[in-house]
């Protein structure tokens, strides 16, 4: 079966809009997108607590008036949605207001993936916040809660909820938060599953966020196994998330498609790389994402090889 790529639509649909955004993915070679329902409530907006914007229509008007235009550019131009990020971040200390706004925002989130026959909705577990460390088990207890209470919402989208290995900052070093260790991401995962008594979560590994901590790729990539559902595939110098093209940085992408290959990873190949488009004036995205596309292709046919 062909392996599917895949780029996220920030960094393209709020330059191009949905439409163009699209068509331009389409032309590029992509068979699918990530979709960043994240662009409807910006993370300086949760830190502030500020409740405006798309989330806070009725949801049977969000899906019409949001997310159709999306899945009808989709069909225009035959692409698919093979996962979407919500909101981030999941929680803040600051507000229970907006808390209680984010679980709703989720929820959403879930419906519209129902709707574009997305299998997949990534939220990040909450984790350090500014320059206050969690207590490590307040942190899993709060993430465990929140999961939790989407199992109904998600068993009603039939939409698999994947978790993220996350980093964060601490007087000026960046430190591991949830799930950056992948043996407790595995924990997570699998005391989540025996809650709902099915898989419903699962893993989303993001290379660039593994790649500032120092971590082994294929280590962590081995140990996640069958729960890694999907990827977020960028690069950086290792020391700052700069979320630029494969190649642009530290990580060994021959260790990385081969650890994927021997875990036996059938998921898209998916970049989330807006962080290279924003580094170059907007003219020049179409041939960055043929780039990116090429790039895609050729690591379909890394992982293919025996």
């Amino acid at each position: 079966m062909k392996r599917q790529i895949s780029v996220q639509t920030g960094g393209v649909f709020e330059r191009y809009g949905v439409d163009e955004g699209m068509r331009l993915i389409g032309a590029a070679g992509f068979d699918c997108v990530d979709l960043g329902l994240s662009a409807y409530l910006p993370g300086k907006n949760i830190h502030k607590g500020v409740i405006e914007g798309e989330f806070t229509l009725p949801e049977d008007e969000f899906i019409d008036r949001v997310i159709r235009p999306m899945r009808e550019a989709g069909e225009k131009y035959g692409v698919g949605f093979g996962q979407a990020h919500a909101p981030y971040s999941s929680w803040t200390p600051f507000s229970e207001a907006m808390n209680d706004f984010l679980m709703r925002s989720f929820e959403m989130c879930l419906s519209a993936c129902r709707y574009l026959n997305c299998p997949y909705l990534v939220i990040h577990p909450a984790c350090m916040h500014y320059e206050h460390r969690l207590d490590p088990d307040f942190e899993r207890e709060l993430n465990m809660t929140r999961y939790a209470a989407l199992i109904p919402a998600a068993k009603r989208a039939g939409v698999k909820i994947l978790l993220e290995n996350m980093f964060s900052s601490c007087n000026g070093r960046l430190i591991e938060t949830a799930c950056a260790d992948m043996h407790d991401a595995c924990r997570y995962i699998d005391d989540l599953n025996a809650l709902a008594g099915e898989e419903l979560f699962g893993f989303c590994y993001d290379s660039g966020h593994a790649a500032v901590l120092g971590k082994d790729q294929g280590i962590a990539i081995h140990t996640l196994g069958k729960r890694l559902l999907a990827l977020h595939l960028h690069d950086n110098d290792g020391l700052h998330d700069s979320h630029r093209f494969p190649y642009y940085g530290v990580i060994d992408w021959e260790m990385v498609l081969r650890s994927l290959r021997e875990i036996g990873y059938a998921g898209t190949i998916n970049f989330e790389t807006s962080g290279e488009l924003s580094a170059h004036d907007p003219a020049l995205t179409p041939k960055l994402l043929e780039l990116l596309g090429e790039t895609g292709r050729l690591f379909a046919s890394k992982m293919d090889m025996a």
